[in-house]
């Protein structure tokens, strides 16, 4: 299931072309009818996925970098790291956003499987 998730489709029934836009998903699966945001909220698990992959990113792209030069040459500039850290944190959470809904998506219907009152709309 998160298999689905990481490859940007539905958890339930694997279609894909979840999104009309970079930032807009559908509000149900085109094939199954699965309604993507299951309650008020749902989408809040997304969105700090979202942030810890951005934080991620600031961590390999300026923390790590950073201390190993910093042991080589400790009076190193930092602000190559300042700004690489700063790309990350706006560029990954802005290319990682459709993924991060379909992932949590799958990850929640892992941890919460549908249940008989809340079938789809086409089964």
């Amino acid at each position: 299931m998160l298999g689905r998730g990481l490859l940007k489709r539905c958890a339930v029934c694997g279609s894909g072309k979840l999104f009309t836009r970079w930032f807009r998903m559908k509000e149900r699966c085109p094939r199954c009818g699965y309604r993507f945001e299951r309650e008020e909220g749902f989408f809040l698990g997304a969105y700090v996925i979202n942030l810890a992959v951005a934080q991620g990113m600031v961590i390999l792209l300026a923390v790590v970098p950073l201390i190993v030069r910093l042991a080589d040459d400790p009076d190193a500039s930092i602000l190559p790291f300042v700004v690489g850290g700063l790309v990350g944190a706006v560029v990954a959470p802005i290319v990682f956003y459709p993924w991060s809904k379909t992932v949590w998506t799958a990850f929640d219907l892992i941890l919460r499987p549908l249940a008989a009152r809340e079938p789809t709309d086409r089964t």
